[in-house]
């Protein structure tokens, strides 16, 4: 699987059981309080991946929905057009420059991927071990660490801004980091079904089941 796959698969489960507040550090806290009566959410974003010697290799522009429990659509629109749906059954991802689809069953593609970021299945403190890390640069940041031992990446690195989740980061074991910036966020906006709908255009080539 792709970097970029990866990291919108990640974008995609951090859990919804909001128990031991009281507990929780000031970021874990923070983090907790953003997915608590989160049910939609739109934002724009802005992609880069970086590596290990901190050189910049791509770097990308695009629009997440968000409708919870199940489903959200990615699409990329600079400097290429990528689109992907996860409709709570399939994950559809289209590269309109190569016109090809590949879909792939929603629940496998979670399962064996970094999927613990936004679609509310998972409990966060049951899957991952917490380390605050203070606030730099007007940001609260946060690690998890996967617990399960075969997971495809060292970590994720969140930073919070209030009470809402302004960044990701994935690194995986070479070094190499994923960083997904969110701005002009909109917390339970009203989105349509359709956008959480995919249907191939004709002509394009599609690749896994469609049923």
């Amino acid at each position: 699987m792709s970097l970029r796959s990866a990291l919108v698969i990640t974008l995609f489960t951090i859990g919804t059981t909001l128990s031991n507040l009281a507990l929780a550090g000031d970021a874990e806290t923070r983090l907790l309080r953003f997915l608590e009566g989160l049910h939609q959410m739109e934002a724009r974003l802005v992609q880069t991946i970086h590596s290990p010697q901190k050189e910049t290799l791509e770097e990308s522009e695009g629009i997440f929905w968000l409708s919870r429990p199940g489903r959200f659509r990615l699409s990329y629109t600079n400097p290429y057009k990528q689109l992907y749906v996860a409709d709570g059954q399939r994950i559809w991802m289209y590269d309109k420059d190569l016109a090809q689809i590949t879909v792939k069953p929603q629940q496998g593609a979670l399962g064996s991927t970094p999927a613990l970021l936004l679609s509310g299945d998972i409990n966060i403190q049951e899957n991952f071990s917490m380390e605050e890390l203070g606030l730099h640069e007007g940001f609260h940041w946060l690690n998890l660490y996967p617990k399960e031992p075969d997971a495809s990446f060292d970590y994720i690195r969140l930073a919070l801004e209030e009470n809402e989740l302004r960044a990701i980061e994935m690194v995986d074991g070479f070094g190499q980091v994923t960083r997904l910036f969110f701005d002009q966020i909109q917390r339970n906006p009203t989105l349509a079904d359709s956008l959480f709908k995919f249907t191939p255009p004709a002509g394009v080539d599609v690749i896994g089941e469609q049923k």
